[in-house]
């Protein structure tokens, strides 16, 4: 059944790129971009037009005939839904971001821009309503279609609010807008409209409704405010930067009752900006925190896979699980296995890179065209008997260069764990494709070629770093509350 869900969603990758490539308004947008031009609202309506293409190509290939039984099955469903979905999220939160950075270079402001978090268990939801047993097939076509649509248009708004209370925080003057465009119901038009955030932003400011037109965009200005007495003033770029740095809500200016105001000392917070922008993530995804004490004794590279290793029973540890293998490797008393929304906020790429920012890491981020053969190219070239924490493809592992030949760490099996020949699957690029899940092929797409990350860290330069002692208490796991057992496998 895996191999019939990926062969229906190569197919339907197939019909959305044709109908992608045929479909005018989204090649003018995406040319708009390419050149600096866009405008963010272009992109959210470039992110309903590429919803409803991915429902149509859905719908053109799933149906009972090309189901095993005329059946549809929860694996069959979340391949093809996590597939064509995490390929929009991809498009969708890098067009946004190429757009951001035009107008925030326009504007001279310097933040990155944020990318929310693939939501995982709403899709997980779809797949399991749309192969609910004995339902009706075009009740099943419906439930795999629509929320196509639906979820990719989040991926804009998802996007949006991520970025406008990252740049409230950081000390930007914001606002959210509500556009109906003139032409949508009397409910749009009374939402409609510019707000400052967070204050004035009404709940439903993001909501919309069937075939509903609205675009939600923002704004953001180089005006910090005073958290007591809201009065506004211009910020220096150097304030600016130093609001950036400190990572934190704190103020850095106060303002007193005669209006007059000054740069004070305020406490230096204790850890990088980096390491506060992830437990930040952590608190907003209500990750709860477990304390990490140092071991007792150091202990032998065996005893560390003794003790973290098992079957898998989340829906993929692999990332958070080679950050509690280099805890322990360093003397620290980390397990994982945690799952939930802590698995979440780790497999994600983003706070894998804020972990490469944090305070004498070192490795680096790099570009491949082909995935699976240019990452292995570039593990060969990893420095003999050192390790190093490596994601590519859709996979996170420990991984070491040795006389005989390359290896990787498995930790998520039922059967047997532990250093694993990069040969298992016949070659190092058989064995990215099938156990990293890295592409074969160029990912083209939209007449673009879309490159892949590889990151690449250096598992001694994380020795006694106090800020990512702090970070592994958002995945350390009390023993009797790990989800890993017999009934568990790799992923």
């Amino acid at each position: 059944m895996a191999d019939i869900g990926a062969e229906l969603l190569e197919k339907i990758r197939a019909e959305f790129q044709k109908t992608c490539k045929a479909d005018k308004y989204i090649q003018s947008v995406l040319k708009k971009i390419e050149g600096g031009t866009a405008k963010m609202e272009e992109v959210a309506l470039l992110s309903k037009q590429l919803g409803f293409r991915a429902s149509q190509a859905i719908g053109a290939h799933v149906n009972a005939a090309a189901l095993p039984d005329g059946k549809m099955y929860y694996n069959i469903a979340d391949t093809i839904l996590t597939g064509v979905l995490k390929d929009n999220y991809d498009i969708i939160n890098s067009a946004v971001a190429v757009c951001q950075k035009a107008l925030d270079n326009q504007a001279d402001i310097h933040i990155r821009p944020q990318q929310a978090d693939f939501p995982t268990e709403r899709v997980q939801a779809v797949a399991n309503a749309a192969s609910v047993p004995d339902i009706a097939e075009e009740v099943m076509i419906r439930r795999m279609t629509a929320p196509a649509q639906n979820i990719t248009e989040s991926f804009y708004n998802d996007y949006v609010q991520t970025n406008v209370k990252f740049r409230s925080d950081a000390g930007l003057d914001c606002y959210i807008i509500r556009n109906d465009h003139g032409g949508c119901c009397e409910w749009c038009s009374k939402l409609a409209g510019k707000y400052h955030y967070p204050e004035d932003v009404p709940k439903d400011v993001y909501r919309r409704h069937d075939n509903c037109g609205c675009t939600v965009t923002y704004l953001n200005g180089r005006k910090a405010q005073d958290v007591w007495d809201k009065t506004k003033w211009n910020v220096s770029d150097e304030e600016l930067e130093r609001m950036k740095k400190a990572g934190s809500r704190e103020p850095v200016r106060l303002v007193d009752k005669s209006g007059k105001s000054d740069i004070i000392e305020t406490k230096k917070p204790n850890y990088a900006r980096a390491t506060y922008e992830i437990q930040h993530q952590c608190e907003t995804n209500k990750v709860a925190y477990n304390k990490v004490e140092k071991l007792s004794e150091r202990l032998s590279g065996n005893e560390i896979v003794n003790r973290l290793s098992g079957g898998d029973m989340t829906s993929g540890s692999c990332a958070s699980l080679a950050f509690a293998y280099i805890g322990n490797k360093n003397g620290l008393d980390v397990l994982d296995f945690r799952g939930g929304s802590s698995q979440n906020t780790f497999s994600k790429v983003s706070t894998i890179k804020k972990v490469l920012e944090l305070p004498n890491v070192k490795g680096s981020v790099v570009k491949v065209k082909k995935e699976a053969a240019d990452t292995a190219i570039l593990l060969k070239k990893l420095e003999h008997n050192k390790e190093y924490f490596v994601t590519a493809g859709k996979h996170a592992a420990i991984v070491r260069n040795t006389e005989n030949g390359l290896e990787y760490l498995e930790l998520q099996s039922s059967i047997q764990n532990g250093w694993t020949s990069f040969n298992k699957y016949g070659s190092t690029v058989a064995t990215l494709q099938k156990r990293f899940g890295c592409r074969k092929t160029v990912d083209k797409s939209f007449g673009m070629v879309w490159e892949k990350s590889v990151i690449i860290m250096d598992v001694d330069s994380f020795v006694d770093n106090n800020d990512f002692q702090h970070i592994l208490g958002y995945i350390n796991t009390a023993v009797d509350k790990q989800k890993k057992g017999l009934s568990g496998s790799v992923k």
